[in-house]
């Protein structure tokens, strides 16, 4: 229930301070004993199922002895990052006068990929109890690696096969793999009018070099196992094998054979120089932009939308990857036309390469309500929520004010209850804040698509859209 005291603002400020420090008492009980955080890395590598990722808590208060672990917590088969992690510890052996770090590592087939390089301070000297790992990669020479050949052979390939399906007689399988980590697949199910459906996005070859991973427009990975580099095994969505007679192989062709795939498409689009150029989110390719059919519509909403020349905006649009002659020198290459432009988002990026974020602990920056963009004024804070589990609580900004209160969750339910909010006045943004609230008190539903998170109403309407941020 939406909360406004319209007696007295300063009672009710006063009421709310009250409320804050009942919470934070009881939800300290829960929080003091353990540090929480995230960890992720900068590269498009995806780790193997027999990646484990460990994170200790260390004393580090004296320079000229080893740090002092208090803590220690290790999880096998992490999943792809960011990485969530729980690191419980005895408060008792906490110094307010020391100074403790947390420290990462993520290691697979017993070699070394990646760790953090530097000190990240919690619990004590106005350090939180929540951090945000960066760990960078570990070079082959020092992991004890040798460089090795790519287990897939010399790029671009194409690979082809039909594949089981139980209610049609097969799916025909068409796999392009490009040297610059982007993919194209087509899944034709035979015997359908309509069974055709094309996917792009980006591959990654786990640790062991044993398993392809394709992240695209779907939502979970599809992957297969490295047979060698002219054939691959498709496996189940858990990245295991499949028990079956059955063929579930794609072979590599002789030539390269690439598909012209034709989809809905997200990307952050600018014109400069009587030239559109779109960098395609799933693949992170840059595209030049063909000057035909609804490219017209493209240009004229990026030219309002933006707001100095050269800016890049997000698009959504229905098109298809063609290959079309270079402009500068010989030979093909990939070329978006634009089928249908759809819209422009302001304030909206593609999010990071081959990572989820969780629900949970994350920073959500409001991105759309409805099927309207959110702009930010000047001197106006963003909207946004951060939904703390240790507790069940939820808050953030509405742009103007402050507002908090509980979350519900379970599955993709989500439901927010006992919303409070500050009652300031601001020039700018009211209607947005407003409608932001508004939109709040009907969720019902979620969902996460990579780095974005969408919300809908009890008939599964899309009320708003946000954006994982993540600050270091």
């Amino acid at each position: 229930m939406w909360y406004r005291d319209s007696v007295s603002v300063r009672h009710w400020i006063r009421g709310l301070a009250a409320i804050g420090v009942v919470l934070m008492i009881s939800s300290g009980v829960a929080a003091e004993s353990v540090v929480t955080g995230t960890a992720t890395y900068r590269e498009r590598i995806a780790l193997s199922p027999d990646a484990v990722f460990e994170a200790t808590l260390e004393d580090v208060s004296k320079a000229d002895a080893p740090a002092e672990v208090l803590s220690r917590i290790r999880i096998e088969s992490p999943g792809q990052p960011p990485i969530r992690f729980e690191i419980p510890y005895d408060p008792a052996r906490i110094d307010e006068r020391h100074t403790y770090s947390v420290r990462a590592t993520i290691r697979a087939g017993g070699r070394l990929l990646f760790t953090t390089d530097q000190h990240y301070p919690v619990l004590t000297r106005g350090a939180s109890q929540s951090v945000d790992l960066l760990l960078r990669r570990v070079s082959g020479k020092l992991a004890g690696a040798a460089a090795t050949p790519s287990p897939l052979g010399r790029l671009p390939a194409t690979y082809t096969g039909v594949l089981p399906c139980a209610d049609c007689p097969g799916i025909e399988y068409h796999l392009d793999l490009f040297a610059d980590r982007a993919y194209s697949l087509r899944t034709v199910y035979q015997g359908r009018p309509e069974g055709q459906f094309d996917d792009i996005g980006s591959w990654a070859v786990s640790a062991d070099a044993k398993t392809l991973i394709l992240k695209g427009g779907r939502e979970g990975p599809v992957m297969f196992r490295i047979k060698d580099a002219n054939t691959l095994r498709k496996l189940d969505l858990a990245g295991k094998e499949i028990a079956s007679s059955l063929n579930y192989d794609l072979a590599k062709t002789t030539a390269f054979q690439p598909i012209e795939p034709r989809l809905a498409m997200r990307g952050l689009y600018r014109y400069l120089a009587d030239a559109g150029l779109f960098t395609e989110c799933l693949t992170g390719r840059r595209l030049s932009v063909a000057q035909e059919q609804d490219n017209a519509a493209l240009e004229a909403a990026y030219a309002t939308a933006r707001r100095q020349p050269g800016e890049e905006l997000l698009v959504s649009l229905e098109g298809r990857i063609a290959m079309r002659p270079k402009i500068e020198g010989e030979g093909l290459q990939p070329t978006l036309v634009v089928e249908r432009f759809t819209d422009v988002w302001p304030g909206e990026t593609c999010g990071a390469d081959m990572t989820t974020a969780a629900l949970e602990n994350t920073y959500w920056k409001l991105t759309r309500l409805g099927d309207h963009p959110v702009i930010v004024a000047a001197r106006q804070r963003e909207p946004h929520l951060i939904l703390k589990p240790e507790a069940q609580l939820v808050g953030g900004s509405a742009g103007c004010n402050r507002w908090r209160g509980t979350y519900r969750v379970q599955g993709s339910s989500l439901a927010f209850d006992r919303m409070v909010t500050t009652e300031m006045a601001c020039l700018e943004g009211m209607d947005t804040e407003q409608a932001f609230l508004a939109a709040l008190a009907q969720v019902r539903s979620w969902k996460i698509l990579g780095q974005h998170l969408e919300v809908f109403d009890a008939s599964g309407n899309l009320l708003a859209r946000f954006e994982a941020r993540y600050l270091q």
